[in-house]
Order: structure tokens, then sequence, then C-alpha cells
């Protein structure tokens, strides 16, 4: 079944992290994805992988399935030509340079616009385009640190000088998605492309709006897990009717608490809360987290055991819902992958390819997009133009 945007071919040329992410979402949902790469390849193939390492590394595979790799020498007049040639056949053109290098290859948007009046540029920088920052590059935990998210992690934590994990790439891909699916729906009103810019430090504020909440009320938002007997669970008191609170209270196999006039009703049980919560949190430390995974939801009360990644993969929910699948890449063999999250009834997102070896495409997107005969490829290998 075609994806929504089967009839959208974007033109790669992105690395790391943001820009992937954006191009993979744009792929789930079934548009063409050409990822233009140099002929080194992307530098993030082999990140954080041994020295030796002879497969790609597991965020490269994650986050470039349904992808076409072609190796194009952008320092060569060629290889420029040829990009230019796909882009002008192509909707969209994604990038995460630094400010000023796809100008310096003869690709920036208002030569590019000229090609092809219709394209969407979409572009990510660390710190935007303006400001004193704007020729500085970013990386997830640069842009962690630089929004607040690093420090407000050590608050919570407190345990300064931490790794914080954050969403910074992907922040920034997802608003670049967004910002792209806007401008082809204007496009079909005016006829017009245009160019997208995200920051990505913007990109993570926007994700941070109860820590500013935080900050500008001075209200603390949500509760930290507590200690169980077997882990953690993240529990929420709500503001619960009173046929609720019977519940519990039975639950908890405290039925005096049913008449305690403390708790006895919505307005006392909001006026006694910190005595409500030291109750329940001194009865949950003797409780595991399944029986009270178990018996809160039973109730429809709020709470959550704190789950390790491997809990994650191994919870009956991500199982029955096949939230992950697994895949026979050519060369790095069985690998796990998040399945597409965004579900649509009519044009399913789906993982239709593996993320490509290098190269592995160009001969068939030079030869079905741009009608180069086998001979051209060729010489165009010889004078390494293309890899």
């Amino acid at each position: 079944m075609p994806g929504a945007l089967d009839d959208i071919r974007v033109i790669d040329f992105t690395h790391a992290l943001n820009g992937p992410f954006c191009t993979m979402l744009l792929g789930h949902m079934g548009a063409e994805i050409i990822k233009i790469e140099p002929p080194a390849g992307d530098g993030f193939r082999r990140s954080w992988m041994p020295a030796d390492a002879k497969v790609d590394a597991y965020e490269f595979l994650w986050i470039n399935v349904n992808k076409k790799s072609v190796v194009l020498n952008l320092k060569t007049a060629r290889g420029v030509e040829l990009a230019q040639q796909l882009i002008a056949k192509a909707d969209v053109v994604v990038e995460n340079y630094h400010a000023g290098q796809m100008e310096k290859f003869g690709l920036g948007y208002e030569d590019l616009r000229k090609l092809n009046p219709r394209l969407i540029y979409s572009c990510s920088r660390g710190f935007g385009e303006s400001g004193p920052y704007k020729d500085y590059g970013s990386t997830a935990h640069t842009n962690n640190s630089m929004t607040g998210w690093t420090h407000t992690g050590w608050n919570y934590s407190g345990a300064p000088g931490t790794k914080a994990i954050g969403i910074g790439d992907e922040a920034a891909g997802v608003s670049m998605v967004c910002g792209i699916l806007a401008a082809l729906h204007a496009r079909e009103r005016t006829g017009e492309g245009q160019r997208i810019v995200v920051s990505m430090q913007e990109a993570l504020l926007g994700f941070m709006i109860s820590e500013f909440h935080e900050h500008f009320i001075g209200i603390e938002i949500g509760n930290k897990p507590v200690p169980v007997a077997d882990g953690y669970f993240t529990l929420r008191i709500p503001d619960l009717t009173d046929s609720g609170w019977v519940e519990l209270a039975k639950f908890m196999e405290r039925r005096d608490l049913i008449e305690d006039a403390r708790f006895a009703t919505a307005t006392t049980r909001k006026q006694h809360r910190s005595e409500l919560y030291d109750l329940i949190r001194s009865w949950i430390r003797g409780k595991n987290r399944q029986e009270l995974w178990d018996g809160l939801r039973k109730i429809d009360y709020f709470g959550a055991p704190v789950l390790s990644m491997g809990e994650v993969m191994e919870d009956p929910h991500i199982k029955a819902r096949n939230a992950f699948i697994e895949r026979d890449h050519p060369k790095a063999g069985s690998t796990t992958l998040l399945a597409p999250w965004i579900h649509m009834s009519k044009t399913p997102p789906s993982i239709r390819a593996d993320a490509p070896l290098l190269g592995q495409h160009t001969d068939e997107v030079l030869g079905g997009v741009l009608g180069l005969n086998s001979g051209e490829l060729a010489a165009l290998r010889a004078e390494k133009v293309i890899k």
C-alpha cells in the first residue's frame, strides 16, 4: 500500500542525527529519499563503533531505513552538476551542514530555486542563522547544555556533572518535518516552494514547556519516582472521586481510611494532600512494581513502574503492539528497529528497505532518474565523481 508521501522525492544531504531523523520520518511516510554521500560516506556510519568495525553503527541503521545511497563527489564540478540535475526533478532538499556550506558547493537555496521554483528547501542549524552563535556548530549534548535541559536534569536528580539524555536532534528533525509538510500543503495553493530553517536550540526549548512553567511560576510539575520493593514507581496522586478513593483504600487494605475525615471527600483530600502523599508513599515502599501496576490500573489510578531499556523490550504491551521489528540487514545481519509509530488508516507508514550500503543505489538513481547509461556511469566512476 503506498504511503502518504509516495509521490514526493527528497534529496537528502544530511548527516549525523538531526537531519537524517527528519528524512527517516518522511521515508516512513512513503517519500523517496535519495541520500547524497561523499566518497568516504556519512561519517555517522561508524560513529561510536570500534575502529575495526565491519558494520555500520546501530543509530545509522535505524535512521537511514528506506533511503537510497548515492555517492557524489561535490568537490568536482560534475558531481555538483549531477546533484543539481537530481534537485531539478525533486520536491524537497534537506540539509544540516554549517551555514554557508551548501552555497560553497553551488547548491544554496537561491541557486536551486532558479532550477526548481517548486523546491522546498529545509535546513537545521545548531543556533539558527542569526545572533552571536549563528556560526557555531552543535551536538545533542551541547544543545542540552545551552537550553537548560542538562541543568534542569541535574536539579531533578541532585547529581551535577552526570550525563543527561536529550532529544535535541530528534526535536529539530520532527520540527523540520512539520515545516516540510506545511510547505508542501502551501505549494498546492501557490505552486511555489520555500525555505525552512530550524534552530536545534529553539526546537529543544519548544519541548520544555513544563520546565518553563516551573521557571516562571515556581511550582514543580510532576512527582519524582518513589522507591518500592523491587525498584522505583512513578506515582501521581490525581484528584480521585469519592468512589475512587474507596477503591484505593480497599486496595491498600486500609478500610479505616474510607471514613477518615481528612480524606473522606475531594475537598478534604485536597486540603490534606501532603498527608495523603506521605501515607501512600509509605504504603508502596513494601510493594513490588508489578503488584502496584496491576492493582492501580484496575481502579484507573495514575502511576507506572520505572522500566529499564531491557524491560521495555520485554513489556507485554510493547510486544502486543509489535512496536519493535526485526530486520535482516544484508551486512549487519539481524537488527531490531522501532517500527514507525505514526499510525495512519489509509496510507500506513512502513519500513520497506534497510539502511543502504555506501553508494548502493548510485547507478540505479543516476540511471533511472537522470537517464545515464552504463558507459556514462563508468566514465564518472573512473573520474572519481561517483562511487
